[in-house]
Protein backbone atom coordinates (compact mmCIF):
# COMPACT_ATOMS: atom_id res chain seq x y z
CA UNK A 1 0.00 0.00 0.00
CA UNK A 2 1.72 3.35 -0.94
CA UNK A 3 0.34 5.85 1.84
CA UNK A 4 0.12 9.56 0.84
CA UNK A 5 1.59 10.50 4.50
CA UNK A 6 3.64 9.30 6.91
CA UNK A 7 1.75 8.42 10.05
CA UNK A 8 5.14 8.51 12.18
CA UNK A 9 5.18 12.66 11.95
CA UNK A 10 2.87 15.23 13.53
CA UNK A 11 1.65 17.08 10.68
CA UNK A 12 -0.34 19.27 13.42
CA UNK A 13 2.60 19.70 15.36
CA UNK A 14 4.78 20.84 11.90
CA UNK A 15 2.15 23.73 11.17
CA UNK A 16 1.51 24.68 14.78
CA UNK A 17 -2.32 23.86 14.60
CA UNK A 18 -4.20 22.12 16.85
CA UNK A 19 -5.67 18.79 15.97
CA UNK A 20 -9.73 20.79 16.09
CA UNK A 21 -7.97 23.32 13.66
CA UNK A 22 -10.80 24.61 10.59
CA UNK A 23 -9.57 24.64 6.87
CA UNK A 24 -9.10 28.63 6.94
CA UNK A 25 -6.79 27.87 9.91
CA UNK A 26 -4.62 25.62 8.21
CA UNK A 27 -4.02 27.59 5.36
CA UNK A 28 -3.16 30.35 7.18
CA UNK A 29 -0.47 28.82 9.13
CA UNK A 30 0.93 26.61 6.22
CA UNK A 31 1.43 30.29 4.37
CA UNK A 32 3.02 31.67 7.28
CA UNK A 33 4.98 28.68 7.46
CA UNK A 34 6.16 28.32 3.96
CA UNK A 35 6.75 32.00 4.39
CA UNK A 36 9.44 31.90 6.88
CA UNK A 37 10.92 28.42 5.79
CA UNK A 38 10.55 29.54 2.00
CA UNK A 39 14.22 28.15 -0.40
CA UNK A 40 14.06 32.40 -1.65
CA UNK A 41 14.50 34.10 1.98
CA UNK A 42 17.22 31.15 3.18
CA UNK A 43 19.30 30.49 0.42
CA UNK A 44 21.87 28.04 1.33
CA UNK A 45 20.27 26.91 4.12
CA UNK A 46 19.44 23.29 4.06
CA UNK A 47 17.67 22.62 7.61
CA UNK A 48 15.25 25.11 6.52
CA UNK A 49 14.98 23.63 3.13
CA UNK A 50 14.08 20.12 4.40
CA UNK A 51 11.61 22.33 6.84
CA UNK A 52 9.92 23.66 3.65
CA UNK A 53 9.06 20.50 2.52
CA UNK A 54 8.08 19.33 5.03
CA UNK A 55 5.95 21.78 5.74
CA UNK A 56 4.60 21.05 1.91
CA UNK A 57 3.87 17.64 3.21
CA UNK A 58 2.12 18.46 6.25
CA UNK A 59 -0.13 20.92 4.18
CA UNK A 60 -1.01 18.35 1.40
CA UNK A 61 -2.16 15.82 3.97
CA UNK A 62 -4.25 18.12 5.98
CA UNK A 63 -5.87 20.22 3.45
CA UNK A 64 -6.80 17.29 1.46
CA UNK A 65 -10.33 15.90 3.41
CA UNK A 66 -10.03 12.31 2.66
CA UNK A 67 -6.14 12.15 3.85
CA UNK A 68 -6.32 14.03 6.73
CA UNK A 69 -9.20 11.37 7.99
CA UNK A 70 -6.58 8.74 7.10
CA UNK A 71 -4.11 10.21 8.87
CA UNK A 72 -6.26 11.00 12.02
CA UNK A 73 -7.53 7.19 11.77
CA UNK A 74 -3.56 6.37 11.87
CA UNK A 75 -3.14 8.37 15.18
CA UNK A 76 -5.87 7.33 16.82
CA UNK A 77 -5.26 3.74 17.16
CA UNK A 78 -4.53 2.02 13.35
CA UNK A 79 -0.39 1.29 13.77
CA UNK A 80 1.39 -1.00 12.07
CA UNK A 81 2.80 -4.01 13.39
CA UNK A 82 5.59 -6.53 11.38
CA UNK A 83 4.21 -10.20 10.61
CA UNK A 84 0.94 -10.51 12.97
CA UNK A 85 0.51 -7.57 15.00
CA UNK A 86 -2.76 -7.00 16.93
CA UNK A 87 -4.24 -3.72 18.36
CA UNK A 88 -7.48 -3.59 19.91
CA UNK A 89 -10.49 -1.34 20.68
CA UNK A 90 -13.07 -1.13 22.42
CA UNK A 91 -16.74 -1.04 21.35
CA UNK A 92 -17.71 2.36 23.21
CA UNK A 93 -21.21 2.07 21.61
CA UNK A 94 -23.09 4.24 19.23
CA UNK A 95 -20.82 4.78 15.99
CA UNK A 96 -17.79 5.07 16.82
CA UNK A 97 -14.69 3.15 17.83
CA UNK A 98 -11.53 4.89 20.24
CA UNK A 99 -12.43 8.27 18.46
CA UNK A 100 -12.60 6.30 15.32
CA UNK A 101 -15.29 6.75 12.86
CA UNK A 102 -17.25 3.61 11.89
CA UNK A 103 -17.00 4.50 8.30
CA UNK A 104 -13.44 4.77 8.42
CA UNK A 105 -12.95 1.59 10.23
CA UNK A 106 -15.07 0.19 6.83
CA UNK A 107 -13.10 2.15 4.73
CA UNK A 108 -9.73 0.72 6.27
CA UNK A 109 -10.69 -2.90 6.66
CA UNK A 110 -12.82 -3.50 3.21
CA UNK A 111 -11.32 -0.65 1.19
CA UNK A 112 -7.90 -1.62 1.12
CA UNK A 113 -7.85 -4.94 2.41
CA UNK A 114 -5.49 -7.17 0.95
CA UNK A 115 -2.25 -4.99 -0.07
CA UNK A 116 -0.92 -5.37 -3.41
CA UNK A 117 1.43 -7.97 -3.43
CA UNK A 118 5.31 -7.08 -4.28
CA UNK A 119 5.85 -8.19 -7.74
CA UNK A 120 6.84 -6.67 -11.68
CA UNK A 121 5.19 -4.27 -11.84
CA UNK A 122 5.60 -1.47 -14.69
CA UNK A 123 6.14 2.09 -13.65
CA UNK A 124 4.25 5.36 -14.43
CA UNK A 125 3.58 6.71 -17.56
CA UNK A 126 4.50 10.42 -18.13
CA UNK A 127 2.98 13.28 -20.35
CA UNK A 128 4.57 16.68 -21.23
CA UNK A 129 3.03 19.24 -23.14
CA UNK A 130 4.88 21.18 -25.68
CA UNK A 131 3.39 24.02 -27.84
CA UNK A 132 4.24 24.81 -31.23
CA UNK A 133 3.58 27.48 -33.79
CA UNK A 134 1.21 27.27 -36.53
CA UNK A 135 3.88 27.55 -39.18
CA UNK A 136 5.91 24.46 -37.00
CA UNK A 137 2.49 22.32 -37.06
CA UNK A 138 2.55 23.00 -40.81
CA UNK A 139 5.81 21.97 -41.44
CA UNK A 140 6.99 19.85 -39.01
CA UNK A 141 9.99 19.85 -36.96
CA UNK A 142 12.21 18.42 -34.55
CA UNK A 143 13.06 19.83 -31.06
CA UNK A 144 14.70 18.45 -27.82
CA UNK A 145 12.63 18.24 -24.58
CA UNK A 146 14.09 18.22 -21.39
CA UNK A 147 12.13 16.28 -18.50
CA UNK A 148 12.98 14.71 -15.31
CA UNK A 149 11.77 11.02 -14.45
CA UNK A 150 12.66 8.52 -11.62
CA UNK A 151 14.82 5.59 -12.51
CA UNK A 152 16.92 2.92 -10.43
CA UNK A 153 19.43 4.23 -8.98
CA UNK A 154 23.57 1.98 -8.42
CA UNK A 155 24.48 4.56 -5.34
CA UNK A 156 21.45 3.31 -3.03
CA UNK A 157 22.02 0.52 -0.70
CA UNK A 158 19.38 -2.20 -0.43
CA UNK A 159 18.49 -3.83 3.62
CA UNK A 160 15.70 -5.68 4.85
CA UNK A 161 12.76 -3.91 5.73
CA UNK A 162 12.53 -3.42 9.92
CA UNK A 163 8.90 -2.85 9.95
CA UNK A 164 7.59 -5.84 8.41
CA UNK A 165 10.58 -8.16 8.90
CA UNK A 166 10.94 -9.13 5.07
CA UNK A 167 7.64 -10.43 4.83
CA UNK A 168 6.10 -7.90 3.06
CA UNK A 169 2.45 -7.25 4.62
CA UNK A 170 1.60 -6.02 7.81
CA UNK A 171 -2.03 -7.59 9.71
CA UNK A 172 -4.05 -5.98 12.43
CA UNK A 173 -7.37 -7.58 14.38
CA UNK A 174 -10.12 -4.92 16.04
CA UNK A 175 -12.75 -5.92 18.12
CA UNK A 176 -16.27 -4.92 16.57
CA UNK A 177 -19.97 -5.10 17.01
CA UNK A 178 -19.47 -7.77 14.04
CA UNK A 179 -16.70 -10.28 15.60
CA UNK A 180 -13.03 -9.54 15.79
CA UNK A 181 -12.17 -8.81 12.64
CA UNK A 182 -8.71 -8.58 10.95
CA UNK A 183 -7.39 -6.97 8.27
CA UNK A 184 -3.54 -7.39 6.41
CA UNK A 185 -1.97 -5.24 3.62
CA UNK A 186 1.19 -3.70 2.21
CA UNK A 187 3.73 -3.16 4.69
CA UNK A 188 3.96 1.04 4.55
CA UNK A 189 7.45 1.55 4.86
CA UNK A 190 8.36 -0.69 2.50
CA UNK A 191 5.49 -0.78 0.75
CA UNK A 192 5.62 -4.10 0.03
CA UNK A 193 9.14 -4.24 -1.49
CA UNK A 194 10.43 -6.40 1.07
CA UNK A 195 13.13 -4.14 1.29
CA UNK A 196 14.11 -0.25 1.90
CA UNK A 197 16.91 1.93 0.07
CA UNK A 198 19.24 3.77 1.71
CA UNK A 199 21.69 6.59 0.41
CA UNK A 200 24.82 7.90 2.85
CA UNK A 201 22.84 6.29 5.50
CA UNK A 202 19.84 7.92 4.80
CA UNK A 203 16.75 6.27 3.96
CA UNK A 204 14.96 7.37 0.40
CA UNK A 205 11.55 6.44 -0.50
CA UNK A 206 10.48 5.79 -4.14
CA UNK A 207 11.22 1.99 -4.28
CA UNK A 208 15.08 2.53 -5.12
CA UNK A 209 14.34 4.85 -7.97
CA UNK A 210 15.61 8.40 -7.71
CA UNK A 211 15.05 11.52 -9.98
CA UNK A 212 17.02 11.84 -13.23
CA UNK A 213 17.34 14.67 -16.00
CA UNK A 214 16.68 13.40 -19.12
CA UNK A 215 16.76 14.97 -22.94
CA UNK A 216 14.15 13.86 -26.00
CA UNK A 217 14.26 14.66 -29.41
CA UNK A 218 10.79 15.11 -30.33
CA UNK A 219 10.12 14.45 -34.17
CA UNK A 220 6.93 16.20 -35.31
CA UNK A 221 5.74 15.38 -38.55
CA UNK A 222 4.50 18.30 -41.04
CA UNK A 223 0.31 18.54 -40.73
CA UNK A 224 0.18 17.15 -37.11
CA UNK A 225 -3.20 18.59 -35.05
CA UNK A 226 -3.63 20.09 -31.49
CA UNK A 227 -3.90 17.46 -28.93
CA UNK A 228 -2.40 14.82 -30.57
CA UNK A 229 0.18 12.77 -28.73
CA UNK A 230 3.50 11.20 -29.59
CA UNK A 231 4.31 8.07 -27.82
CA UNK A 232 7.85 7.34 -26.16
CA UNK A 233 7.86 3.86 -24.72
CA UNK A 234 10.26 3.01 -22.08
CA UNK A 235 10.69 6.89 -21.36
CA UNK A 236 8.75 6.82 -18.29
CA UNK A 237 9.31 6.28 -15.10
CA UNK A 238 11.09 2.99 -13.83
CA UNK A 239 9.35 0.17 -12.81
CA UNK A 240 8.44 -1.51 -9.45
CA UNK A 241 10.07 -4.60 -8.15
CA UNK A 242 12.22 -5.00 -11.57
CA UNK A 243 9.27 -4.19 -13.87
CA UNK A 244 9.85 -2.17 -17.26
CA UNK A 245 9.59 1.60 -17.37
CA UNK A 246 6.40 3.67 -18.31
CA UNK A 247 6.39 5.31 -21.32
CA UNK A 248 6.65 9.43 -22.25
CA UNK A 249 3.94 10.91 -24.20
CA UNK A 250 4.27 14.38 -25.71
CA UNK A 251 0.96 15.92 -26.08
CA UNK A 252 1.13 18.92 -29.00
CA UNK A 253 -0.85 21.79 -28.57
CA UNK A 254 -1.02 24.22 -31.65
CA UNK A 255 -0.74 28.41 -31.12
CA UNK A 256 -4.03 29.90 -32.55
CA UNK A 257 -3.54 32.03 -36.02
CA UNK A 258 -5.51 35.45 -36.69
CA UNK A 259 -5.75 34.86 -40.09
CA UNK A 260 -5.38 30.96 -40.20
CA UNK A 261 -7.18 28.08 -39.10
CA UNK A 262 -7.77 24.76 -39.94
CA UNK A 263 -10.90 22.59 -41.19
CA UNK A 264 -10.10 18.72 -41.20
CA UNK A 265 -6.55 19.10 -43.63
CA UNK A 266 -8.66 22.17 -45.00
CA UNK A 267 -6.02 25.75 -44.52
CA UNK A 268 -8.49 28.35 -44.23
CA UNK A 269 -7.06 31.70 -44.47
CA UNK A 270 -9.05 35.34 -44.11
CA UNK A 271 -8.13 37.76 -46.89
CA UNK A 272 -8.77 41.48 -47.08
CA UNK A 273 -10.23 42.54 -50.61
CA UNK A 274 -10.92 46.10 -51.60
CA UNK A 275 -14.30 46.22 -53.49
CA UNK A 276 -12.24 47.70 -56.33
CA UNK A 277 -10.73 44.23 -56.35
CA UNK A 278 -13.89 42.71 -56.21
CA UNK A 279 -15.55 43.95 -58.78
CA UNK A 280 -11.98 44.38 -61.32
CA UNK A 281 -11.09 40.79 -60.55
CA UNK A 282 -7.65 41.80 -59.18
CA UNK A 283 -5.65 40.14 -56.85
CA UNK A 284 -5.36 39.58 -53.22
CA UNK A 285 -1.69 38.37 -51.58
CA UNK A 286 -3.22 35.73 -48.14
CA UNK A 287 -0.65 34.90 -45.26
CA UNK A 288 0.42 30.80 -45.72
CA UNK A 289 2.93 28.85 -44.08
CA UNK A 290 5.32 28.82 -46.93
CA UNK A 291 5.34 32.49 -47.30
CA UNK A 292 3.00 35.16 -49.05
CA UNK A 293 0.59 33.30 -51.71
CA UNK A 294 -1.20 35.92 -54.66
CA UNK A 295 -4.29 34.66 -55.23
CA UNK A 296 -6.59 35.53 -58.54
CA UNK A 297 -10.33 36.63 -57.53
CA UNK A 298 -12.71 35.23 -59.85
CA UNK A 299 -14.66 37.16 -62.04
CA UNK A 300 -18.50 37.62 -59.90
CA UNK A 301 -17.35 36.79 -56.48
CA UNK A 302 -19.77 37.11 -54.01
CA UNK A 303 -19.61 38.47 -50.58
CA UNK A 304 -20.44 35.05 -49.25
CA UNK A 305 -18.36 33.05 -51.33
CA UNK A 306 -14.87 31.33 -51.01
CA UNK A 307 -11.56 30.90 -53.11
CA UNK A 308 -10.26 27.32 -53.33
CA UNK A 309 -6.91 27.16 -53.99
CA UNK A 310 -5.59 23.56 -54.69
CA UNK A 311 -2.28 21.83 -53.32
CA UNK A 312 -1.97 24.44 -50.69
CA UNK A 313 -3.34 22.13 -48.06
CA UNK A 314 -2.72 20.79 -44.48
CA UNK A 315 -1.06 17.42 -44.19
CA UNK A 316 1.11 15.32 -46.77
CA UNK A 317 0.98 15.80 -50.68
CA UNK A 318 0.09 12.77 -52.16
CA UNK A 319 -1.93 12.27 -55.34
CA UNK A 320 -5.36 10.79 -53.76
CA UNK A 321 -4.95 13.13 -51.26
CA UNK A 322 -6.86 16.24 -53.13
CA UNK A 323 -9.68 16.80 -51.84
CA UNK A 324 -8.56 19.49 -49.17
CA UNK A 325 -7.45 22.73 -49.85
CA UNK A 326 -6.90 25.85 -49.19
CA UNK A 327 -9.87 28.11 -49.22
CA UNK A 328 -9.41 32.24 -49.03
CA UNK A 329 -12.47 33.65 -46.73
CA UNK A 330 -12.80 36.78 -48.24
CA UNK A 331 -13.54 40.18 -46.47
CA UNK A 332 -14.87 42.75 -48.89
CA UNK A 333 -13.75 46.12 -47.72
CA UNK A 334 -15.83 49.15 -48.55
CA UNK A 335 -14.05 52.49 -48.37
CA UNK A 336 -15.47 54.86 -45.63
CA UNK A 337 -14.10 57.96 -48.02
CA UNK A 338 -14.48 58.43 -52.00
CA UNK A 339 -12.63 61.34 -53.34
CA UNK A 340 -14.39 63.43 -55.61
CA UNK A 341 -13.61 62.38 -58.76
CA UNK A 342 -14.35 58.53 -57.38
CA UNK A 343 -17.51 59.71 -56.16
CA UNK A 344 -17.71 60.74 -59.71
CA UNK A 345 -17.17 57.55 -61.14
CA UNK A 346 -19.22 55.06 -59.16
CA UNK A 347 -22.29 57.58 -59.74
CA UNK A 348 -21.43 57.22 -63.52
CA UNK A 349 -21.43 53.61 -62.71
CA UNK A 350 -24.49 53.97 -61.08
CA UNK A 351 -26.63 55.77 -64.01
CA UNK A 352 -24.94 52.78 -66.69
CA UNK A 353 -26.14 50.09 -64.34
CA UNK A 354 -30.01 50.11 -66.26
Amino acid sequence: MNLDFDPKKNYYDILWVSEDASEDEIKKAYRKAAMKYHPDRNKGDSTAEEKFKEINEANEVLSDAQKKSQYNAYRNGWGWFGGWGFSWWGFSGGWGFGGVDLWDLIWWMFGWGWGRRAGPTKGDDLILQLTISFEDAFHGLSKKVSYARMTTSEELEKKSCDTCGGVWVVAQQVRTPFGVMQSQWACPSCEGAWTEWYKDGVKVSGNGLVESKQEVEVNIPAGIKSWSKIRYPWMGNGGYFGGPEGDLYIKIVVKSSDKRRRDGDNLLVGADITLFDAVLWGEVEVPHPDGPVKVKIPKGLQVWEYIRVSNKWFGEKWLLKNKWDMIVSPDIRIPKRLSKKQEKLWKELQGLKA
